[in-house]
C-alpha cells in the first residue's frame, strides 16, 4: 500500500501529498475487495488524479 520515493529511499515523515493519499486509500480498498466507481468531478484535485486515472482513485476523489 505504501511504497518508497526511489527503489531506494523511504521517508515516513515526509510530507504526503493528496495524490499520494489517494494512491494509499485505493490501494487499501483494492486490498478490501471494493468495487466502486464515480465520477471523478471538475475538481483541481481531480486534474492531478487523472495522472491515475483509475476506478478506485475515481472513488477517493470523491470522498
Amino acid at each position: 500500500m505504501i511504497q518508497g520515493v526511489s527503489a531506494t529511499k523511504f521517508t515516513p515523515y515526509g510530507t504526503l501529498t493528496r495524490q499520494q493519499a489517494a494512491l494509499m486509500l485505493e490501494r487499501t480498498l483494492e486490498y478490501l475487495g471494493v468495487e466502486k466507481e464515480s465520477n471523478i468531478g471538475p475538481y483541481p484535485i481531480a486534474i492531478k488524479l487523472r495522472k491515475v486515472n483509475t476506478p478506485r482513485t475515481k472513488f477517493c476523489a470523491n470522498l
